[in-house]
């Protein structure tokens, strides 16, 4: 088994044991670039529903040249780390969390989720034990969370 699916395993298995005690039910998606077509039916295995995506842009329309010519050295996948934005198109699910394969979650995310899909007042006490970094004050109305 190699590294991408032991993580991948490792990360199902661990939002598995965690929303087991959550109200939220949830559904595994991994977003692949089509030059990992080949590899992705380890995922459907793992209980992933795989969609297929290629980069949401093309490299030659970036117009700031140094990004252009550097956006494939800037991480680990390069261009191809865009495909995350597929997640934004997930819009039959009230709330889309996109996590890396070198995630681990440890604790359900219903505080998360509460403060996102139920109003200010409702979701006041969720919204106060969710970890920001520093002195950060979260917005009245999240739309993302990072």
């Amino acid at each position: 088994m190699g590294l991408i699916t032991q993580g991948a395993a490792v990360l199902r298995h661990s939002i598995y044991m965690a929303h087991r005690k959550s109200k939220y039910d949830f559904q595994m998606y991994a977003l692949v670039h089509p030059s990992a077509k080949e590899c992705s039916h380890v995922m459907s295995k793992l209980g992933y529903t795989v969609l297929i995506r290629n980069t949401p842009f093309d490299k030659q329309d970036i117009q700031n040249e140094f990004l252009r010519e550097n956006i494939d050295g800037a991480s680990c996948c390069g261009a191809k780390e865009f495909i995350k934005l597929y997640a934004y198109a997930l819009v039959n699910h009230p709330v889309a969390v996109i996590l890396d394969l070198d995630s681990l979650i440890l604790k359900p995310l219903d505080d998360l989720i509460d403060s996102i899909i139920l109003g200010e007042v409702e979701a006041l006490e969720a919204r106060k034990r969710l970890p920001l970094h520093g002195d950060l004050e979260l917005p009245k109305k999240i739309d993302a969370f990072y």
